[in-house]
């Protein structure tokens, strides 16, 4: 594509920015609230800082809605630079004010810079996964039109999948409800949940429950292979794991051998989490992105 193109993100994305294949990418940090004193990522505060301070402290812990100066401020610097500015967002599903914010700032700048915002309907390591393919896209696509029209594909066949011992942090996030939340640590299960690129309505969906780490893979394994059956897909795109405390995880090795053992891949991403996605994991979280075309 004969454009100049600047991608724009925010930090709730599962990788490291290092891990972004791309030149011209601005990575903007979402506001994290520890017992009320705001917090961004930074060599002291990332997900490992958080998840040891949850397993010392009684802190309560809140993420926030990307600050719309901090978005301008990206835009303002560089709408002289680019011909086009692409806004990978955490799903709507999951914070409904972040998107209605950007699409707001896009209307602003109609005339001055177009903005093209994707709304993922993932967090975490699905919006990474996302972004990761949005790259492979811009480098293959002859337009901005062709572009757009196969990003709509992408979104569709995004399913995240996350192993949470405890559902509490889901829960005082606002991401699932009080009941739902009980369930691991009063049966003592790990349950796995899900969220869905053609569940555009949905956040967090329940996708079942293991006794042991191998059980809870295995239902993301056989998940998963379903919906490449439905979608007659052979081989997935590309896969994001990661482990919210531990990159040398048994959880995470098990998760990428049974991964090996019976899936086909093109491309497959060690994640890492952010700050503010240990805000909602908390210890022991760990998962993977799957996008089929």
């Amino acid at each position: 594509m004969d454009k100049k193109i600047l991608i724009l993100t925010g930090d709730n994305l599962g990788l490291k920015n290092e891990q972004i294949d791309y030149p011209d990418v601005a990575v903007v940090k979402f506001p994290v609230v520890i017992d009320e004193k705001e917090y961004f990522e930074d060599e002291t505060h990332t997900a490992q800082y958080l998840i040891e301070r949850f397993k010392k402290e009684k802190i309560v812990a809140r993420s926030q809605a990307l600050l719309r100066k901090d978005i301008v401020e990206v835009i303002e610097k560089n709408k002289d630079k680019y011909d086009l500015i692409v806004h990978v967002l955490m799903g709507s599903n999951m914070s409904s004010a972040t998107v209605q914010m950007a699409e707001g700032i896009r209307k602003d700048y109609e005339g001055i810079i177009p903005i093209i915002n994707i709304d993922t309907k993932q967090a975490s390591s699905g919006v990474g996964a996302v972004l990761l393919r949005v790259i492979e896209l811009l480098k293959e696509s002859d337009s901005v039109d062709e572009f757009v029209s196969r990003i709509d594909e992408v979104i569709k066949n995004t399913y995240s999948y996350f192993c949470v011992p405890d559902l509490n942090y889901l829960y005082r996030g606002g991401r699932i409800g009080r009941a739902q939340s009980l369930l691991g640590s009063v049966l003592r299960i790990i349950p796995v949940v899900g969220l869905f690129g053609d569940e555009t309505d949905s956040g967090f969906l329940p996708v079942g429950k293991g006794r042991t780490y191998q059980a809870a893979n295995k239902i993301i394994i056989n998940h998963i292979k379903q919906k490449m059956v439905l979608k007659k897909v052979a081989k997935i795109e590309l896969i994001n794991i990661l482990h919210f405390e531990n990159d040398e995880a048994d959880e995470l090795k098990n998760l990428e051998n049974q991964i090996n053992d019976n899936l086909i891949y093109r491309r497959l991403v060690h994640g890492h989490a952010r700050f503010v996605e240990a805000v909602h994991g908390g210890p022991g979280t760990w998962g993977g992105s799957f996008v089929l075309k």
